[in-house]
Parts: structure tokens; C-alpha cells; sequence
């Protein structure tokens, strides 16, 4: 290679540049002109010292002037102890905390006195330019058996080598670093790594920074300066982005943990959106101070600390100690953080993290020296004391009192989205009227999340899911439908339902009614396939291995025996996912910190215990036996063991259970986080269940819910849209709630006109008078709700105007939580609560058993599969493609609200068609062809035009299911029939051509998915953008047939492929398909 490209001169003369000009680092060349002594060009004595004697002496004086020689000698003893029974890691470790707590002497002073551990500071991180940068290249260190090495570029800080560089030419693989130099000077001269902070590897187009204990995997790019910033790989990028001396010595100072949890020392350096983000929120803290001393801004604005959005997977526990140390170490004031979690599992998490790195003694909950409360008067104990960590949950705070007043406390809210309401949060605030607040949440701010931005103010940083995506640092969140689809085959379903209804209903009363109103918007009995139930075993093992906290878990199957089943599937997929974790972990597929969380997976997945808990019945024996199931195990686990008190007790590995009607209901475990269900259940709503993947959340209480009846969407829909010929749905609680984006005036002024409303339609309407019920105590109170509820129940109407009445008062409520401003409505919103909760629970209550029987044969009987499970690497998202149309049209034709129905459909249209767009861009003709219906239908509003409009809409979704039977017809996944559309596009070919045209995708998509499209952001990366490009025109030019394809095509059709595979693989195993 010429040297106008080689290392020396393109690499290592750009970066030495950089420090000098860029940075104002000095600069050194040692190779061949470095001299040894005292007065030599470093003042080294020999090739075998690390530590530049004379820099450091220079500063440690500096720094603490007027000692005894004896305590600067002593300190630099203390720097240059060696251990042979230590690991490097240990060593790093312990230099560490030297270099930056100062190193601990002792001397006699002036006076004749004795001094004891007297702290030398090494560095002024307050004024970086006090310090002393020099970046050294090509400097020989003698080590092992007097080998010598020369790395390249060695950044010292007063004289200490912090920073260590290895750099490679720019055709060399940047791996190559780290597996031929690193590893072998960490060998050979190991003395170099005692003292190291970074690890810097680059070859010019890609650059990574590590620690000294991290495997290749583990360095990470550092791509940004700023938030704003997009995201460069370059070599610039990281010197200047780690480099520049304030940032060094920050992220020396403040960003470096050492993590001992899992029995070995491991280093873990801030990642580049950490750095960032932890940076931004403390600014945002002082700028608070700051304008709150001014008078600028109020108390309340002051404590909104704002949310700090890092998405799952990128490191947010880490973040938090990370902000937390900073604050400790540079702001006065001894600060507590108090860190609220609303999960057992959760709460361990956290703590775990604090505990593994050393802030905090690794204590068990529970002892008399936790820091984390174990009730809510030991939680009051810990506030009035001064800590600098405490850990709750918000559950804790069920008292109402205030606790302090101190302003030196912040409370640190983890998902905020789901421990900022509700009234223990309210609590929360009237206990710690002064505290500030910072929400931490892994998931963004949805429109009904808006809330959370009132109560800790807006964004401080944002690391979203794209973002993670392009610095691999996590993959986004998939809703993967692995069951099938349902179709109706039974059109007259709804006639003959209704005929059972109207057959019963004469002596039914009030709650009965109401709850088959309930009852019949919700999920109908499904028929269960082998298949089906075992996509959603996998899943369920999955999707428990694998949330964000790990608390109990419980899978509600529909009866008995198919509990058993599930348990029997479950298990078997449970295993092979532990045999698959093992692979991964060996592979060393993770990042640093990522390694250290599934290490502690693995093993919580490996304790865990899943257990069956069904009722007893006569001859079950025999009928489980008649299925192939056995039932004995599980009943002698029953009959044996105490698994209600085990289940409950957080610490047993007894984790999830299946159930079919036990433990549902009147069953409390605080530790319950997640629940499945594939039943119908009383009292659950659906709607928003796939709008935050597998991690919805339905409130502190019901934890979270992941319902694979919900996988049935688009059938329910279809009957709840097109079904209802636009009748009201009698006054249903499925209201949704509006996003609380207004003032808080204005949300107040709402409030107080629910309130008013419902008051008054008490009075004037059912004679009750709502003080009657706050006023009253005891027995008179008891006397009063009773009345209340006789009143309402005066008729059906009274009793549903109520309910819709109390549950806008509910939703203005709970737009205002947390806000103090509530304790003055609370007593008339208790009320009407309570007169509420009276009514649902008799609604719930209402025995309807034979009336839903008799319809759940009308269901069952109407309800067929229609689609067959799909492929496994293919996540399926619930559309119109799997609905009866004709029976939708004839619903359609009944319904008042035809407008409605359009742009009900219209809408489901558009998603259908950007999904097959994103996933094949030859599905463009469809979309001219939505465009031309919706102008046509735009242009005439009159009935004719709509029914027209909708009946071109069906035709469009139906030709959508052609089109997708064809894939599965041509035996091709999406992503490979869209490369074969592209091949054929324009062209007429024959079978033999276009047999050859399959197989050509096929193939050229798993070549290039095996390697090439492996790479972390390969269309940036120019030398693995052109290796793709130029494999794709290699093989179109040996493999298209001639002479149906010339020269011009195989050009067309390889910038089509190109331009394809830029667009939806990202690199590192992950593309709009999903992993690879």
C-alpha cells in the first residue's frame, strides 16, 4: 500500500492531528527519538515505566502544595504497587478509585505532627485546563519476559496513561485490533492497563470505544456530540466526542462504573446516549435552580425535573446511577434519591444494579438496615432520616401525611407513565411537598401519556427507538401474531344471538341485562387448535423471559384442560429457550451490560417454577386421560403444597401459574406483574392492548396484560363497527379518555362541572343528596350508600345516566392526578365512587350463565379458522385480510352512519397498504388504485357514491388476499417475493424463466443476509454498501437468463434490488421483516 493510505499516515498522523489542533492536546512522537533520564524527552528512566514520573511529580504539587517530598514519593509508591494475586480487572479497579478520590498518605508535617491519610488530588476535574493532556505516538513499553510493544497513540493526563488507541489502516477489519494488539499488549504489558480508562480501536471508517474488560462486542461507537446531532461513525467523531479535555474528564470522573454482582469485576463505560442524556437532565437541573433562586419560575415549575426517555434494552438502570453519582459528587447539598418503582420485580432490578456497582450496600429487603421501605411505616422512618439512596415502591405510600419539607430530595419515578397517578402518587406528593421529580420511562409518551409531561415537565432526553436502532444499542418492539386468523361462517351470527336474547330477556332484571351488555362487547369462546396453542406457548415463554420486570406471572387459559395443555407446551418451549440463551451467551453475542443482565436472566429463568392450579372434580383422572393429559402431578402439587402462600411469597421461584377460573377473582398477589389471557374475562378491557406491543400496562393494579384473545381483533371489530347499525351501545364503559393536554385551569373547571353535574342529577333526578353520604359516619354511612345506590337504581335509564356521569368525573379526576389541588374534591369524588363500585360489582355479580351459554353456541358454531399459522419469521399484524366481507357489506347496507363506516375502512385500508408497501415496493399500483377510490368518494357525499365507494374498497382489500395468496402459492416469503417482483417486473416469462427468477431471489437474499447485510449500518459504511451493490450486479449479470434480460435491465433491476435492500434491512440481523 502506498503511503499516501497507510496506517502511519492516513490514521495515525489524522488523529495525532486532531489532539493538537482540534483539542490542544501536546503531542509527542516517541518511535526512534525517544532518550531515558531524569532531564530525557518524557523523563522515563526506562522502557519498563508507565507512569511519566516527572509530569505527574510536576502536578501532584501543583495540586497540593507545601508537603514534604516523603508524601509526593509515597503517593506515587502507592500509584506503582503491583499484585500478582489480583486480576487486571481488580487492579483497574483500585487505581481507580485512587486516581480519582486522590491517593491517602501519611507524613510528618512542618510541626513535627503526625498526619494520617492525608488525600493527594491527581486531577483538578473542575478546570480541565490545569491538567496536563499529552497524546504519545509510538512509544515502546517493556513488559513480560522483557518483550517490548509499541501501541499507537497513548493519551496521558498528568502523566498517567488513561487513554489507550489502536488503530489499523482503513482496508484492515477494525476486529483485527482487538483480537491481534489489544489482547496481546493486555498480555505483554499489562502494567499500561493498570491505570487505563478508555480504549479507543478505529480504522479510520469505523471506530468503537471499551474497557479493558470487555470482549470485542461490548465497545460501542460514539456518534453524536449533542442529542441533536446525527449519527456519525468516524474518527473525528470519537476523538473529539471523547477526547475534547472537559468531556474526558467528565466521563472519567463520572461515567465509569465497576460492577462485582456476578462474582467478577467488570468495567462498564458510559455509551455515548448515556453520556448525553444523564449531561442533559443535570443541566436541566441546574437551570431549574438557577431560574427558581431568580424568582423566574415557581416551586412547581422547579420540581418538574422532566422525563427522560432512554427506549428498553439501552441501559436505563445504569443511567439512573450514573445521574444519581454526578449529582452526589459536583452539586453541594447532600441530596436523597429516592427511586419509586410501582413492581417487586422491578424495585429488585434497580436495587440490584445500585447494589452491583457499589452505591449502595447489597442488603436484602426486608433487614432492619434496607434502604428500601418494606411498609409504609418503615418508608416514614427512612424519610425522615437523611439517606442518599432510598428505594419504594409507590404502593408505600398509603398514608396521608407530610412527611418533610427538605428540597434536597428527588424522587426518581421508573415507567413513569405508570406511577405518576393514582392516588398514592398523590400521596407521594403531600408526604414530600418540596421534593423534585424526574420520570424515567423506557417507552414513549403516547397522547394519553400527556399526562406525564404535565406532572414532570417535557422531554430532558430522548433516545428513541430509531436511534437505538441505528447505534445497535437494542431492537425495536414487534407485536408478533403468531395464532390464526378467524373468519365468520355463519352471516345470519348476529340474527340468531339476538333471537336467544330476546327469547330470555323478559325475566331478566336490571344487572343481569347490564351484564350481558358487557359481556356481549367483549371476546366470544374460541375454538382451540394444537397449533394455535402452541405458537402461544412460545410466545408466552418468550414474552415472560424477556419484559422489562419480572414479577409473577399468570396465563388464564379457557378451561381445564387446556390449562394442562398449556403446561405441557410451555415447558417445552421454556427449555429450548434456555438452550437457546446458553448458545447466545456463549457466542458472546451481547454488549457489556446487556452480558451482565442475561447472565442474571439465565438464572432467574432456570429457578423458575411454573405450576397448574385448577379445582378438583370427580373422574378428572379419566378425563384427562381420554385427551392424552395427565393430571396427577400437578393435582399432588396442589394437594401437598401450600402454593397460594408460595405463589404470593416474592422470593419463591414458584413464578407463573396457569389457571382457568381459580385465583381470578378475590385473589390479591402484589408481586402479580404480568397476565395472559386467553379466556374471556369479567371487567377487562381490550382496545388498547396491541398498541404498546407485548408491554401494556393497564394500571398499578391489574399490572401487565397481554391478551391473545385480542389477537381476534379484526373479527371484533367488524362486529362492533359494522354490527351495531349504529345503535348506541347502552351507555358501555369503553369510553376512551382524552388526552389531558389542556390547561390545568381548564381541567379543573372540568372537573368541578362533573362533579356539579352528577350532584345535580342526584338531587333532581333520584332525590339523593350526595352530602348526605360525605357527612355521615359509621353506621350512618353505610345506611346512606345504600340509600344512594336504591336511588340510582330507580330505573335502567337512571342507573346507566349515573354510570356515564360518575365516569367523566373519573376521567377529569384523573387528568389532574397528582395535583395537590385534588385533596379539595376529593370527598365528593370518594363518593360518587363508591356509589359506583356498588353498582358495577352487583352488575358483575348478575348470574347470566344459561343465557351466555346458549350464545356461545351460536358463536361456536359460526367461527371457523381461516388462515393457517404463519411462518416464523414473520411478524403478522390483525387486518381486513382476514374478515368475510360479503357479511361485513351486508351489515354495511343496515347501518345509518354509512360516513362512518367508510372511513372506518378507509382507514384499516391505509394501514394494510403502508405495511405491504414498506415490506414490497412493487405493491405501489395498489395504492394509485386506494387514491382513486378516496378521490372519487371525496368528490360526492351523497349515499349512492358511498355505497359505491365501499364496495370498491372490498374489491381492493380482496385483491390485497390474492395478492398475498400468491406469495404462499409461489412458495416464497415476503421478503423474497419482493425481490421476485422486481425481477419480473415488465418482463413476460416463461415457466422454466420464471422458476429460474425465484430461485435467483431465494438464494441472492440468503447469501447476502449471512453475511453483508450482517454488518451494523452497512448502506453507511462505504466499502459494505459497494460490496453489496457490486454482489447484486454480479449475480443478475451470471444468472438472469439471457436474452430476455439485456444488459440495461440487469443496471435497472440491481439499483431497484440496491435501493430495496438500503431501505428495509438495517443492518446487524434486524430489517423490516424482523431478525435475521
Amino acid at each position: 500500500m502506498t503511503w499516501e493510505y497507510s496506517e502511519d499516515n492516513l490514521i495515525e498522523q489524522t488523529a495525532i492531528d486532531l489532539f493538537f489542533n482540534r483539542l490542544g492536546w501536546d503531542t509527542v512522537l516517541a518511535y526512534n527519538k525517544e532518550n531515558f533520564g531524569e532531564g530525557s524527552t518524557l523523563g522515563r528512566l526506562n522502557k519498563k515505566e508507565v507512569v511519566l514520573k516527572r509530569i505527574f511529580f510536576e502536578k501532584l504539587k501543583e495540586f497540593n502544595p507545601r508537603l514534604p517530598e516523603q508524601a509526593y514519593i509515597q503517593a506515587y509508591e502507592k500509584l506503582n504497587e503491583e499484585s500478582s494475586t489480583k486480576s487486571l480487572a481488580e487492579i483497574n479497579h483500585e487505581k481507580y478509585q485512587l486516581l480519582r478520590e486522590g491517593v491517602p498518605v501519611d507524613f510528618i508535617n512542618e510541626k513535627g505532627e503526625q498526619i494520617k491519610n492525608k488525600t493527594l488530588k491527581v486531577f483538578d476535574f473542575d478546570n480541565p485546563e490545569n491538567n496536563n493532556f499529552l497524546a504519545v505516538r509510538q512509544l515502546w513499553i517493556q513488559g513480560k519476559s522483557n518483550r517490548e510493544r509499541r501501541p499507537d497513540i497513548i493519551g496521558f493526563v498528568n502523566g498517567i496513561p488513561l487513554l489507550f488507541i489502536e488503530l489499523k489502516a482503513a482496508h484492515r477489519k477494525l476486529e483485527n485490533a482487538y483480537n491481534d494488539n489489544f489482547t496481546d499488549y493486555k498480555d505483554v504489558i499489562p502494567k499500561l492497563f493498570y491505570y487505563n480508562a478508555f480504549v479507543i480501536l478505529s480504522n479510520g471508517i469505523e471506530s468503537r470505544i471499551g474497557s479493558i474488560t470487555g470482549k470485542y462486542e461490548h465497545f460501542h461507537e460514539w456518534k453524536r456530540i449533542t442529542e441533536e446531532d446525527e449519527g456519525i461513525v468516524a474518527l473525528d467523531r470519537i476523538i473529539v466526542g471523547v477526547c475534547e479535555k472537559r468531556r474526558f474528564l467528565d466521563l472519567f470522573e463520572n461515567f465509569i462504573l465497576f460492577d462485582t454482582s456476578t462474582g467478577e469485576t467488570v468495567k462498564l463505560i458510559a455509551r455515548n446516549h448515556q453520556f448525553i442524556g444523564v449531561n442533559k437532565a443535570i443541566e436541566n437541573i441546574k437551570l431549574k435552580e438557577e431560574l427558581y433562586k431568580q424568582g423566574k419560575i415557581s416551586l412547581e415549575e422547579k420540581q418538574k425535573l422532566g422525563v427522560f426517555w432512554h427506549t428498553q434494552g439501552s441501559g436505563k438502570s445504569y443511567s439512573m446511577v450514573f445521574l444519581c453519582q454526578k449529582i452526589h459528587r459536583k452539586f453541594t447539598g447532600s441530596y436523597t434519591f429516592l427511586i419509586v418503582t410501582d413492581r417487586n420485580e422491578l424495585d429488585n432490578q434497580i436495587y440490584g444494579t445500585f447494589s452491583g456497582v457499589g452505591a449502595v450496600p447489597q442488603v436484602k429487603a426486608g433487614a432492619d438496615n434496607s434502604l428500601r421501605a418494606k411498609s409504609g411505616e418503615h418508608l416514614k422512618k427512612l424519610l425522615r432520616e437523611e439517606h442518599r439512596y432510598l428505594f419504594s415502591l409507590i404502593h408505600k405510600f398509603n398514608f396521608q401525611e407530610e412527611i418533610t419539607r427538605r428540597e434536597n430530595i428527588i424522587v426518581i419515578s421508573d415507567e413513569a407513565h405508570r406511577t405518576q397517578g393514582g392516588q398514592l402518587a398523590l400521596n407521594m406528593r403531600n408526604a414530600l411537598p418540596h421534593a423534585s421529580y424526574i420520570g424515567f420511562t423506557g417507552t414513549p409518551l403516547f397522547k394519553d401519556d400527556e399526562i406525564t409531561k404535565r406532572i414532570f415537565g417535557d422531554y430532558v432526553s430522548r433516545y428513541d427507538f430509531k436511534r437505538s436502532i441505528d447505534d445497535g444499542a437494542t431492537v425495536p418492539l414487534y407485536y408478533e401474531n403468531r395464532g390464526e386468523y378467524l373468519g365468520l361462517k355463519n352471516p345470519a351470527i348476529n340474527e340468531q344471538i339476538r333471537a336467544v336474547i330476546d327469547a330470555e330477556t323478559e325475566d331478566l332484571d336490571s344487572d343481569q341485562r347490564s351484564r350481558i351488555e358487557q359481556l356481549f362487547a367483549r371476546e366470544y369462546p374460541i375454538l382451540t387448535a394444537r397449533k394455535r396453542l402452541d405458537a402461544i406457548a412460545k410466545d408466552v415463554v418468550w414474552h415472560f423471559c424477556n419484559r422489562g420486570y419480572k414479577g409473577k406471572g399468570m396465563f388464564i387459559a379457557m378451561d381445564k384442560l387446556i390449562a394442562v395443555k398449556m403446561y405441557d407446551l410451555i415447558m417445552e418451549h421454556w427449555n429450548n429457550y434456555i438452550k437457546q440463551l446458553e448458545k447466545e451467551i456463549a457466542k458472546e453475542k451481547y454488549g457489556d451490560q446487556e452480558l451482565l443482565v442475561k447472565k442474571r436472566d439465565l438464572q432467574w429463568i432456570k429457578e423458575t417454577e411454573i405450576c397448574v392450579v385448577v379445582s378438583p372434580e370427580q373422574n378428572e383422572i379419566q378425563k384427562f386421560k381420554k385427551w392424552d393429559l395427565d393430571i396427577e402431578p400437578h393435582r399432588e402439587k396442589m394437594n401437598t403444597q401450600d402454593l397460594e402462600t408460595r405463589f404470593k411469597d416474592e422470593n419463591d421461584p414458584f413464578r407463573l401459574v396457569i389457571v382457568c377460573a381459580m385465583w381470578i377473582t378475590g385473589f390479591d398477589v402484589p408481586t402479580l406483574s404480568t397476565l395472559y389471557l386467553d379466556k374471556p374475562l369479567k371487567s377487562h378491557t381490550l382496545m388498547q392492548a396491541i398498541a404498546r406491543a407485548n408491554r401494556v400496562s393497564e394500571g398499578k393494579n391489574n399490572g401487565l396484560i397481554v391478551d391473545y384473545i385480542e389477537t381476534y381483533t379484526a373479527l371484533l371489530d367488524a362486529l362492533a363497527i359494522y354490527g351495531s347499525g349504529g345503535e348506541n351501545g347502552g351507555g358501555g364503559g369503553g369510553e376512551k379518555p382524552e388526552p389531558p393536554v389542556k390547561p390545568k385551569e381548564e381541567l379543573i373547571k372540568q372537573l368541578e362541572e362533573a362533579l356539579e353535574a352528577t350532584e345535580t342529577f342526584l338531587q333532581d333526578e333520584v332525590n339523593f343528596d350526595l352530602q348526605e353520604l360525605i357527612n355521615a359516619d359509621g353506621l350512618q354511612k353505610l345506611a346512606a350508600m345504600e340509600k344512594a345506590v336504591n336511588a340510582v337504581y330507580t330505573n335502567d335509564e337512571t342507573k346507566q345516566k349515573f354510570q356515564i356521569l360518575a365516569r367523566e368525573v373519573f376521567k377529569k379526576y384523573k387528568a389532574l392526578q397528582p395535583d395537590k389541588v385534588l385533596n379539595q374534591y376529593a370527598s365528593r369524588k370518594n363518593a360518587i365512587d363508591v356509589i359506583y363500585t356498588a353498582i358495577e360489582d352487583n352488575i358483575e355479580s348478575a348470574d347470566v350463565a344459561d343465557i351466555m351459554r346458549k350464545i356461545q353456541n351460536v358463536v361456536d358454531e359460526s367461527i371457523e379458522n381461516m388462515v393457517a399459522e404463519p411462518s416464523h419469521n414473520e411478524g403478522k399484524i390483525i387486518d381486513l385480510s382476514g374478515l368475510d366481507f360479503d357479511l361485513l357489506e351486508q351489515y354495511f347496507l343496515k347501518t345509518k352512519n354509512k360516513n362512518t363506516a367508510v372511513q372506518s375502512l378507509k382507514n384499516k385500508v391505509e394501514k394494510q397498504l403502508k405495511r405491504m408497501i414498506e415490506r414490497n415496493p412493487m405493491m405501489i399500483d395498489y395504492y394509485k388504485r386506494y387514491q382513486e377510490i378516496i378521490e372519487k368518494y371525496n368528490r360526492g357525499k351523497d349515499e349512492a357514491v358511498i355505497k359505491e365507494t365501499f364496495r370498491k374498497l372490498i374489491e381492493l382489500v380482496n385483491s390485497y388476499t390474492v395478492e398475498e395468496a400468491e406469495t404462499k402459492r409461489e412458495g416464497l416469503t415476503d421478503e423474497q417475493k419482493a425481490i421476485f417482483d422486481i425481477l419480473r417486473q415488465g418482463k413476460t416469462l416463461t415457466e422454466k424463466e420464471k422458476n429460474e427468477i425465484k430461485k435467483i431471489s431465494v438464494e441472492l437474499l440468503e447469501e447476502l443476509k449471512k453475511d453483508k447485510l450482517r454488518v451494523e449500518q452497512w448502506a453507511d459504511k462505504s466499502v459494505t454498501a459497494a460490496a453489496v451493490f457490486n454482489y447484486v450486479n454480479k449475480t443478475l449479470f451470471e444468472a438472469l437468463p439471457y436474452p430476455t434480460y439485456q444488459t440495461d435491465d440487469i443496471d435497472l433491476k440491481t439499483n431497484l434490488i440496491y435501493e430495496h435492500l438500503r431501505q428495509q434491512y438495517f443492518g446487524g440481523g434486524m430489517s423490516i421483516y424482523g431478525q435475521y
